[in-house]
């Protein structure tokens, strides 16, 4: 009883303080940090749900692209077997250390850890860019993920190492097996997402055309290593840019609608115990 006595005084006089006292001491109560991870926490969610439900408010341009990536992606199907044998003869131990760097571009880990380090080193160093960079490049893979997955899992296309042939479609069988989940390439569409997010945000000719050659390499890395045909690259590679110029623009539009809230933090008394109540409004 007394250490909730204490306890609750205490909390209460931060809380005094810190509102009526401008230079408390930020390692008691620092409310700017509070709200930009609650701000991020909010728009980020509100961009990701946007972004997931877009192809519900496709308009002409929207549905004239997807035309294009379903043309181009059909049309590659023709290509498949002949590229594949061309590939998988170039193998060799020198193109192995090359395309391993390919493979390790396209996984989602390491895409992961890429924008946490962002978002971290902005929101350390208060730069504003570097940390809507990293919450950009998280929304823009979760859309990216979902929506490839999603394919995956409709399309049940086996993989070209299982033999079974590049038209082997089990169409809506959903069937959570790796060796028939092959269209899009999951590689692909996150290397080029990440290449699409770094470049928009970055405006470098130069480093774009780095970005984008490292993506390309994890595409042709899918084929060498015979995980995927071309067609399921070239899927991959245009959902991922597709999507990832998408989510740099819907973000930036979010936040120009000012995703608003409150935060308050207040003692709370029951017949039994002191508390600290918490209140979220948005």
């Amino acid at each position: 009883m007394i250490r909730n006595i204490f306890v609750f005084l205490l909390f209460t006089q931060i809380i005094y303080y810190s509102q009526s006292n401008p230079d408390i001491d930020k390692r008691l109560y620092n409310e700017s940090t509070v709200d930009i991870l609650v701000s991020d926490a909010l728009l980020s969610l509100n961009t990701t749900l946007n972004g997931i439900a877009s192809p519900y408010h496709f308009d002409q341009t929207d549905l004239t692209m997807a035309g294009i990536i379903i043309t181009m992606t059909g049309a590659s199907f023709s290509l498949d077997n002949k590229l594949r044998e061309d590939v998988l003869k170039t193998q060799n131990s020198h193109l192995d250390k090359i395309t391993y760097w390919g493979e390790k571009f396209g996984r989602p880990v390491y895409a992961s850890i890429l924008s946490g380090l962002l978002y971290s080193s902005g929101l350390l160093f208060n730069k504003k860019h570097l940390r809507e960079t990293g919450q950009i490049l998280a929304e823009a893979m979760l859309c990216t993920g979902f929506y490839t997955q999603i394919l995956k899992f409709t399309f049940g296309r086996a993989r070209p190492y299982t033999g079974d042939g590049n038209t082997d479609i089990d169409l809506f069988e959903f069937a959570f097996d790796s060796d028939e989940n092959a269209l899009p390439s999951g590689h692909t569409s996150i290397a080029f997402t990440v290449a699409a997010v770094l470049s928009e945000r970055i405006d470098n000719i130069y480093t774009s055309i780095a970005l984008y050659s490292l993506a390309s390499l994890t595409a042709y890395q899918r084929i060498y290593d015979d995980k995927h045909w071309l067609s399921d690259t070239i899927l991959g590679a245009a959902l991922g840019t597709v999507i990832g110029l998408k989510i740099v623009k819907l973000h930036e539009k979010t936040e120009e609608e000012d995703v608003g809230y409150s935060l308050n933090i207040f003692p709370k008394i029951t017949p039994t115990n002191y508390e600290v109540g918490i209140a979220l409004q948005f």
